[in-house]
C-alpha cells in the first residue's frame, strides 16, 4: 500500500496525540503465570501475519500452561487461526482490526466482547491505535504489545517498533516481555511456525493427489522431485498490492526449466488468483490454446476452491515451493516445505521464510529481492508498506535466478 502526504500527516497527528496520552498510563513488569487464567492474543488481520504469530502463540502457551487461551481475529482470518496449535478458543471479530474496514463505531463492540471474557492478560499484535485502545477499555488489567510511534501508549507492556525486524520476531518479543523468562526459555529448534491442517482438508488433499497421479516426498517410490508453484496472492480485505506478484510469464519460464530437469510443477491457487493461473498456463502454451491442454505432462493444475488449510495439506506433500510474499509461503514453512519466494515491494527481512537461528526451517528458505528494489534502499519508518509509485521493483528478478534458488533447496544444482 502506498502512503500519501494526507496519510503521513494523519499519521504524525495520532503519533503526536497517542504519545501525549501515554504519560497517563503507567507501564508495568510481566505479571506472575500464576495470576493469568484467561488469555487473550488479539491479532485481527492477515492471513500470513495469524500464521506468523504462532511461535509467539507457542511461547504464550508454554509460560501460561493452565490459563484458557483465547485468540482473537478477524472474519477474514479465521482459516488461518484455526490451524494454530495451542489455542482454547477462537474469537470472530468480524471487520474489527482489519486495515480499511473497520472505524471507531467498531470499538464498543469490541470493547464488550472483550470485557465478557474476563480476560487477564490481552496480548495484542496490533498496530491499530483503536485496536490498542480496546483491551484497556475492557478493563483487562495486564497488557503487552506493539508501540509503533507511540500507539502503543495502551499497553502496560510496550514493545517499540523502532528498527527492521521479522513480523514473527517482533510478535516473539510481545510474547517474551509479557512472560518469565525462565518460564519461557526454549531451544531455538523448538521455536517454528505452526499450522495443522484439519483431518477433512488432509483426506481432500489425498483425493486431489491420488486424482492427479501423484505421489508425495514420503512415498519412497517417486521418481521425480514436486514443485508447488502458486503465482497469485498478494490480496487481503484492505489490501491488495499488485505490485507483489512477479509476472506470470516469468513464472512459466521458471516452471519449463523445472520440467526440463524432470521436476513435476503443481500449480495452486484461490478462485481469486484464477487470473493469474490462466496466464501462466497461455505462457506455457505457445499455440495460444484456451486454455492450455496440461494432461500428458508433468504439471498439474490443482488451482480452484480449495480452503487454507486443503491448501496447506497440498504444499506439505511437495518438495519445494515457489511463490509471492503471501499466505501460501508462510504455510509452506509451517509445513515444513523448502521455500523459494519472490519480493520487490516489501522485505524479506520482515516478510521471508522465517526460522530463529539454529531453528527447525533454518536453511530451507529463501527469499529473492533485488538490492535496488524499494524495499532495500528506503529508510526504516513504522507504518504501512510504502512502495514506490507505480511499483514494478519486482519485475528486476530475473527466471534464472529464481530457477537456481528452486534447484538449491531440491538439491538438483
Amino acid at each position: 500500500m502506498t502512503g500519501t502526504t494526507p496519510t503521513h500527516c494523519r499519521t504524525r497527528v495520532i503519533t503526536l496525540l497517542a504519545r501525549a496520552l501515554s504519560s497517563g498510563i503507567p507501564t508495568r513488569s510481566a505479571p506472575d503465570p500464576a495470576s493469568i487464567r484467561r488469555l487473550i492474543i488479539i491479532k485481527p488481520a492477515s492471513l500470513g501475519d495469524v500464521i506468523l504469530s504462532s511461535p509467539a502463540i507457542a511461547t504464550l502457551r508454554r509460560a501460561f500452561p493452565k490459563a484458557h487461551l483465547t485468540l482473537a481475529t478477524g472474519q477474514w482470518s479465521l482459516p488461518a487461526a484455526r490451524g494454530i496449535p495451542g489455542v482454547d478458543a477462537i474469537q470472530d471479530l468480524g471487520t474489527f482490526g482489519t486495515p480499511g474496514r473497520f472505524g471507531i463505531r467498531d470499538l464498543p463492540g469490541a470493547v464488550a466482547r472483550f470485557r465478557a471474557g474476563r480476560h487477564d492478560l490481552a496480548i495484542v499484535l496490533d498496530r491499530s491505535t483503536l485496536v490498542a485502545v480496546a483491551p484497556l477499555l475492557a478493563g483487562i488489567p495486564h497488557r503487552a504489545g506493539i508501540d509503533s510511534a507511540g500507539r502503543g501508549f495502551a499497553h502496560t507492556i510496550r514493545i517499540p517498533w523502532v528498527i527492521r525486524i521479522h513480523e514473527a520476531d517482533l510478535y516473539q518479543s510481545v510474547a517474551h516481555a509479557a512472560t518469565s523468562r525462565s518460564a519461557v526459555a526454549t531451544d531455538p529448534g523448538e521455536a517454528r511456525l505452526e499450522f495443522r491442517p484439519t483431518t477433512d482438508a488432509k483426506a481432500i488433499a489425498d483425493r486431489l493427489w491420488s486424482v492427479s497421479g501423484l505421489t508425495d516426498r514420503a512415498d519412497a517410490t517417486h521418481a521425480a522431485p514436486i514443485v508447488v508453484v502458486h503465482p497469485g496472492g498478494a490480496s487481503n480485505p484492505g489490501m491488495t498490492l499488485a505490485a507483489k506478484r512477479w509476472p506470470a510469464d516469468r513464472f512459466a519460464t521458471v516452471i519449463r526449466a523445472l520440467i526440463a530437469r524432470g521436476i513435476r510443477v503443481v500449480l495452486v491457487g484461490h478462485t481469486s488468483d484464477a487470473r493469474i493461473v490462466a496466464d501462466v498456463r497461455h505462457a506455457l502454451e505457445p499455440s495460444g490454446a484456451s486454455p492450455p491442454a496440461l494432461p500428458g505432462t508433468p504439471i498439474f493444475d490443482l488451482s480452484g476452491d480449495a480452503d487454507l488449510a486443503t491448501l496447506a495439506a497440498l504444499i506439505g506433500r511437495a518438495d519445494a515451493y515457489l511463490g509471492n510474499d503471501s499466505v501460501p509461503l508462510h504455510l509452506a514453512v509451517a509445513m515444513g516445505t523448502p521455500a523459494v519466494a519472490v519480493y520487490g515491494p516489501t522485505d524479506p527481512r520482515v516478510y521471508g521464510p522465517w526460522a530463529p537461528v539454529g531453528g527447525t526451517y533454518a536453511g530451507k528458505g529463501i527469499g529473492i529481492v533485488d538490492p535496488g528494489a524499494c524495499s532495500q534502499v528506503r529508510a526504516f519508518r513504522p507504518g504501512p508498506v510504502d512502495a514506490c509509485p507505480g511499483c514494478r521493483c519486482i519485475d528486476r528478478i530475473d527466471a534464472t535466478t529464481v530457477t537456481n534458488a528452486v534447484l538449491h533447496l531440491l538439491g538438483s544444482e
